[in-house]
């Protein structure tokens, strides 16, 4: 995002309270996030779609990049099928467990539980059997932001279209006032369903009011998942045109579940790749970035590079 003379906060997640019924009410809960001092480079793991109902030497892997970061995204449907806290007890919790206290989680429809208060989200606040925590209380259906070093953090959930208690419209406007609130020269935006991606799973058209804003505020960079492959594209406006002002997206869903087919080429994708399982890791700097997909469990795929924010 472009330089401001705003004054920048030296510490905060912004959560925002949504009204189930008639509209979107302001919350004032600031939960306390580590700042970075301005010019640290920040290790930053991305990652979706992980964990099988069984042993997975495939997530145990992708756990161990992850860990290597200083903090994770984490990019929805993190334990299939259906997200029980069974499910999340006998398999994720004994090998990303470990990795929850540096996790920024977002939550997926079907395989999170639409971001209600049930058990995925449950995990993540520490209702898991090791008590694992995230760095942010998840609450149903609630966007949240922070910020580390230079850069500005935004979780969405994108699972708002299809589940009831929850208004695309309302994160619309949440999603305006943290854009105008904070005006860090880099920012990233993420959640689950991707709206620029080649499909197995089609673009998630819903969401196309965050993108326009997003674009609008030039945000740097989108993360994505659901779709179980890596693909890379080039900046781009919301109506998928080439722009070197837009974001860079990236669809990461390769964290562990079986790996999904091609169907189609999105536009400005640049490299994509459906054989092999891996983490994206970013690294942060003041006015710039760099990225890599490190492959696991025997992969070959990689892809890298760098761009400076918009």
């Amino acid at each position: 995002m472009r330089e401001s003379s705003i004054p920048y906060p030296t510490s905060h997640i912004v959560w925002w309270e949504l009204c189930v019924v008639v509209m979107l009410v302001v919350g004032a809960n600031i939960v306390a996030a580590e700042r970075a001092p301005t010019g640290t480079v920040l290790h930053v793991a991305a990652v979706g779609d992980i964990h099988d109902e069984g042993v997975s030497s495939v997530a145990a892997a992708t756990a161990a990049e992850a860990a290597k970061a200083d903090f994770i995204l984490g990019l929805g449907d993190f334990q299939y099928d259906d997200g029980a806290m069974a499910g999340y007890n006998s398999y994720f919790d004994k090998d990303w467990g470990p990795n929850v206290p540096k996790m920024y989680p977002v939550l997926a429809p079907n395989h999170d539980q639409f971001w209600k208060n049930a058990d995925p989200l449950k995990y993540f606040n520490g209702g898991g059997a090791h008590g694992y925590k995230s760095r942010v209380t998840l609450r149903p259906y609630t966007p949240y932001s922070f910020d580390k070093g230079g850069w500005h953090f935004i979780a969405l959930p994108d699972t708002c279209a299809r589940a009831g208690g929850c208004s695309v419209s309302n994160i619309t406007s949440w999603l305006q006032q943290d854009l105008d609130t904070h005006t860090n020269r880099c920012t990233i935006a993420y959640w689950h369903q991707p709206y620029f991606t080649s499909t197995f799973h089609p673009p998630e058209a819903s969401i196309k009011p965050w993108v326009d804003l997003l674009v609008a505020k030039h945000v740097d960079i989108i993360l994505q998942g659901h779709n179980h492959f890596y693909e890379r594209f080039a900046p781009q406006n919301s109506a998928r045109q080439a722009d070197p002002n837009g974001p860079q997206a990236f669809v990461v869903g390769t964290g562990g579940r079986h790996l999904d087919r091609f169907k189609g080429t999105a536009p400005n994708s640049v490299t994509r790749n459906n054989s092999t399982y891996g983490v994206l890791q970013l690294t942060l700097k003041d006015g710039s970035y760099e990225w890599q997909f490190v492959p696991v469990a025997g992969g070959t795929y990689t892809d890298s590079g760098s761009m400076n924010c918009r």
